[in-house]
């Protein structure tokens, strides 16, 4: 396992723990103010989500369901790299058309909705209805942009009549297409092969370290699940303040070793990789092609 991936499992950690413990003292926060009832209602539907993508973490244990989290987590590392790339196209196409079509919205809502939100839907199909004539409707839009529920009309022409420069608008949605839909798509297409691939090919390696971080991650919080936990943190508490003893640190798991285990473990790879060669060379002599190459070199 690299060090990102290790940097990437703590922070996912800390941040899950630190949601978790902030979560339990909002509930109780927002359970006392009925105002805020609400609020506390959306947090805790939020805190759900979270919470259902926390339990994917047990399946990693599992050697068949682990690799496949695994590849989960690492598509969804270069999910974030490409929506840098499918951004700029995005905003650029966005900006431009809002631009020609929409004259002066003090909108803000209706600006990011035209210039991003739009845009970015293009891309699974639900094409705009602004942009030409054929699926145009005026009773769809406001023409001063007054009301809060349509967006403004485009720009109008002598005859009050929107002045679509057709020529231009559904040129750059054909090229916004052109490298959104299928140059950058099929580039993400391309990234989560290579890591499927690469992780398929060191599923057994990978595996183990996973399933040793959630032992280790596990291994250092108490035993007792939520809501009963609140009765290991009582017992640290009490013994922390009234009884003045430091909590009890298990150290079975060491990150640096002393010289002499360290050395005891460099023998002991050395060993198991001379063993590990000396078995892949007798499978190869073993094998038919060994075989019919060296009597055809006899």
């Amino acid at each position: 396992m690299s060090r990102l991936d290790e940097r990437t499992h703590s922070c996912s950690s800390q941040l899950q723990s630190a949601v978790t413990h902030l979560d339990t003292v909002m509930f109780f926060f927002f359970r006392l103010t009925t105002k805020l009832f609400y609020a506390g209602k959306v947090v805790l539907c939020i805190d759900f989500v979270v919470f259902c993508l926390r339990l994917m973490a047990i399946f990693t244990i599992s050697k068949t369901l682990g690799p496949k989290i695994i590849i989960v987590k690492r598509m969804i590392m270069d999910m974030f790299f490409f929506m840098f790339l499918l951004s700029i196209w995005v905003v650029a196409y966005g900006v431009a058309k809002q631009g020609i079509l929409i004259d002066n919205d003090s909108r803000l809502d209706w600006i990011i909705r035209g210039a991003v939100y739009e845009p970015y839907l293009i891309i699974f199909g639900d094409f705009p209805t602004n942009i030409d004539y054929t699926a145009f409707d005026i009773d769809t839009c406001s023409m001063n942009g007054t009301d809060p529920l349509k967006p403004k009309c485009p720009i109008l022409n002598e005859n009050q009549m929107p002045a679509f420069p057709q020529w231009l608008t559904i040129i750059m949605l054909c090229v916004y297409l052109l490298f959104a839909n299928i140059l950058l798509l099929n580039l993400l297409i391309a990234i989560f092969n290579f890591t499927f691939q690469e992780v398929q090919d060191n599923t057994d390696t990978i595996w183990k370290f996973q399933r040793y971080e959630l032992i280790k991650e596990y291994h250092s919080l108490p035993a007792a699940p939520p809501p009963l936990i609140i009765f290991s943190h009582l017992y640290l508490f009490i013994r922390l303040l009234l009884l003045c003893r430091a909590p009890v640190i298990c150290k079975e798991f060491k990150n640096e070793l002393p010289q002499i285990e360290e050395e005891e473990l460099l023998s002991w790879e050395a060993l198991m990789k001379d063993q590990y060669l000396l078995s892949t060379q007798q499978e190869q002599n073993q094998s038919m092609e060994r075989r019919i190459l060296d009597t055809a070199q006899k």
